[in-house]
């Protein structure tokens, strides 16, 4: 019997019938490395249903995992992200130049939050864990959501790309007005996630 018959008889039907729904019970988004020595539901204290958890070699923010955070919030109700490293990580040496477990760490968290992409990124915590005594600390705490630039008037980043399109005033993607966005003004939101992380954020300027 192979790898793979082995692991599938070790499934039970009651372990199918528990399998959780897609939405995360916690509203949390878990980045971390690939290294199986990283048990991120253990090391945070979570159950198997409170999180979305995506995996890389290094815990690298590529542009899959901002698609993968951007997809989890709008659709599936996250708004907390957590990037959790570890020291010893031989996937961060390998694609990050060598550079040590922290300062990628706080790089990461950076990232996320100047990725216009991911509607909320005022709950952005970076999480080390040192595989040698399973302690977890923060690096970086919650930040606020950086303002956006001022859409583009010209080029690939026009406000307006296709005609009859308006531009999202926060996530910067183009949309149709329809319904209930028609009688907003040409900088509104392409729906009310946007909308509500747009008056949050501007809450906290203030």
């Amino acid at each position: 019997m192979g790898l793979t018959e082995r692991l599938l008889d070790t499934v039970s039907e009651p372990a199918l019938a528990a399998e959780p729904a897609a939405r995360p019970r916690r509203a949390l988004a878990v980045l971390t490395c690939m290294d199986p020595r990283v048990d991120p539901l253990a090391a945070l204290g979570l159950r198997r249903e409170d999180a979305h958890v995506l995996r890389n070699a290094g815990g690298m923010v590529t542009s899959d995992v901002i698609e993968s955070l951007s997809v989890s919030q709008r659709m599936l109700g996250t708004r907390e992200i957590v990037v959790l490293h570890h020291t010893g990580c031989a996937g961060l040496g390998a694609r990050a130049h060598g550079r040590r477990a922290e300062p990628a760490l706080r790089e990461a968290v950076r990232t996320i939050i100047a990725a216009r992409r991911i509607p909320h990124r005022d709950q952005v915590h970076g999480l080390l864990l040192d595989t040698a005594t399973g302690r977890v600390r923060e690096v970086t705490g919650p930040a606020a959501q950086p303002p956006h630039p001022a859409a583009a008037t010209h080029g690939p980043g026009a406000a307006h790309p296709v005609p009859g399109t308006h531009q999202c005033a926060w996530c910067h993607r183009p949309f149709a007005p329809t319904g209930r966005s028609r009688w907003r003004h040409s900088g509104a939101y392409c729906g009310d996630l946007c909308r509500l992380a747009a008056r949050r954020a501007k809450g906290a300027h203030h």
